[in-house]
């Protein structure tokens, strides 16, 4: 299908993460970092995201500071990253979808490919799940991009507890592209 390659500007050979792996909650002040891991993300995986690197490459500094900011206090959204000595490995977030609080959304999930296959999505996932829990929410959803590529992310979220709520959004930058919703308690 279209547009669900993966890239191959990522691929190298793969590194096991020990104890100086850290999940890390964004803050003020970090809007450089998470434009950084957001860009490579989706330059890496641009099939699994329903913006796109042209798109995020134009956003102003203050639209990324504005996120940071956001995730520090955490009211309304979060963003976590995988740190791996100093350099930034993985990123999660999640954000509220209704106003009372009882359903939240995890987006930007995206690990380096030559960090995949040591648990470092899991501990994502799970640290956005702890948000939204904290936070007062039942549920955590989430879009994960219907193609071949997004097969292993498929495989990690089903392991995880989350079930196909029979939802379907088509990608913005990319209509051809469907996401299916899948949803879990938290």
């Amino acid at each position: 299908m279209a547009g669900c390659e993966p890239s191959e500007a990522l691929q190298g050979p793969e590194r096991r993460y020990g104890r100086d792996v850290e999940i890390r909650r964004m803050r003020s002040g970090d809007g450089d970092h998470l434009r950084g891991v957001r860009l490579r993300a989706l330059a890496d995986a641009p099939y699994a995201f329903s913006s796109s690197l042209e798109r995020e490459a134009d956003l102003a500094p203050e639209f990324w500071e504005e996120r940071v900011t956001e995730s520090e206090l955490g009211q309304d959204g979060v963003v976590f990253v995988v740190v791996d000595d100093a350099r930034s490995v993985g990123m999660a977030g999640g954000f509220f979808i209704d106003e009372a609080r009882a359903n939240a959304m995890l987006w930007g999930m995206w690990v380096d490919p030559r960090a995949r296959g040591a648990g470092l999505g899991r501990a994502l996932v799970e640290a956005v799940a702890d948000w939204a829990r904290e936070s007062g929410a039942d549920s955590l959803r989430l879009a994960v991009t219907d193609c071949e590529a997004s097969a292993p992310a498929a495989a990690l979220y089903r392991k995880l507890g989350f079930a196909d709520t029979g939802e379907r959004q088509a990608l913005e930058w990319n209509p051809s592209l469907n996401a299916r919703v899948l949803g879990r308690s938290v």
